[in-house]
């Protein structure tokens, strides 16, 4: 029996959910293709980059030959790896710095089900690129999907190891609101609750903290030798790779905890914040919050509390997060610091932490975007 080695992640989207299985596979002679494909991606970037142009008629009608010809792709993959190539250079131009150019650090093969690759979730069988592949481990509870419906698929590479993420969808049925808690999620805690009572699970987000430091403290120590010293280069991946799964480890934990507390307060709908446009507004913090504000990964969180909302049935609604934690509750005025992380509210007298106030107000939104859930009650105090 394959170990459990490899993980699944899980989001909404509308009615819809969807579910990625990432599965450690032995790669079976694709590696040199896997090679050409990365070549032919970073060949179909440099072509874009030059012509300025995202038109997949004109992209195919210039390069299809090439690719087919040239770095020997098969027709189906050919599409697939130009499609993919306008993918990455639409969101280099999306982004407002944009920065260098791609260099394709994450290695990726595009698939397409059943002509790219066929998956067989119930006997755990793979063919990709016209190979049988050996699936050598996958997450426990795989056959929990068995049947979604199979979509596209990323053949990734990490190290000398070889992946298949495989992605799939399911039209979710309607959830009818029962009752709802929000979710406000900071570097100190993540607070769960409804209009009268709040939750706090803290965070592991200094531990990890911690351990990215160390790795910076060695790079600074050897400015020149960490990139040629395989000890100190070792040693600097270990902390990293440490910070990362301490934080992986509190988001999966974090989602069931939430839905655990969804279910003891009879509520079926989760309030989550809308942080679409949240890393684009810190260019003017510190560079140490900064840090743990990437480090953090609020949107990792988020699809943790999603993934288990969608295993028991729940609906999860996303609202505006803009002025949560500054808003009065009660009256709507916007309130003024009366002490370390409290606000009081001028106008009406409430006075509370100001991550309550952000769950209440997140509560109150949810509440207002769903017709038939319970409606904000008055708030109280929690001093």
């Amino acid at each position: 029996m394959p170990q459990d080695r490899t993980t699944r992640k899980g989001s909404f989207n509308g009615s819809e959910g969807i579910v990625t299985i990432k599965m450690k596979i032995r790669s079976g002679g694709l590696e040199a293709i896997f090679d050409r494909y990365i070549h032919a991606k970073r060949f179909v970037l440099g072509w874009l980059y030059e012509n300025k142009t995202i038109k997949r008629k004109d992209v195919h009608q210039a390069l299809y030959k090439t690719l087919k010809e040239k770095f020997q792709l098969p027709s189906r993959l050919a599409e697939d790896c130009y499609r993919d190539a306008i993918s990455t250079y639409k969101g280099w131009l999306k982004n407002p710095k944009r920065g260098r150019f791609p260099v394709l650090k994450n290695k990726s093969v595009w698939l397409t089900p059943k002509l790219s690759y066929n998956f067989n979730i119930k006997k755990m069988k793979a063919r990709v690129l016209g190979q049988e592949v050996e699936i050598i481990g996958y997450p426990r509870n795989v056959q929990e999907y068995k049947d979604w419906q199979i979509t596209e698929a990323r053949l990734t590479k990490r190290g000398e190891d070889y992946y298949l993420n495989v992605t799939m969808k399911k039209e979710l049925e309607e959830v009818k609101p029962t009752g709802l808690i929000a979710v406000d999620i900071n570097m100190e805690g993540v607070y769960v609750g409804n209009d009268k009572q709040v939750v706090i699970i803290p965070t592991r987000l200094s531990e990890a903290h911690h351990y990215k430091s160390l790795a910076e403290k060695l790079q600074k120590k050897y400015p020149r030798m960490w990139k040629e010293n395989k000890r100190i280069l070792n040693r600097m991946r270990h902390f990293h790779i440490k910070a990362r799964s301490i934080l992986l480890d509190f988001a999966k934990k974090v989602g069931k905890w939430v839905v655990d507390e969804a279910k003891r307060l009879n509520a079926n709908v989760i309030v989550l914040e809308n942080l679409n446009k949240m890393i684009t507004r810190v260019n003017h913090l510190s560079r140490d919050y900064r840090d743990k504000l990437y480090l953090m990964q609020y949107k990792r969180v988020q699809e943790w509390i999603q993934n288990q909302a969608m295993k028991r049935g729940m609906k999860v609604v996303f609202v505006q997060a803009k002025y949560s934690s500054q808003t009065c509750p009660k009256c709507g005025s916007k309130m003024t610091e009366s002490g370390y992380r409290t606000l009081k509210c001028e106008k009406c007298g409430f006075e509370e932490n100001r991550d309550y106030i952000a769950v209440y107000n997140l509560y109150g939104r949810g509440s207002l975007t769903l017709s038939t859930a319970p409606q904000r009650r008055d708030v109280n105090t929690n001093r």
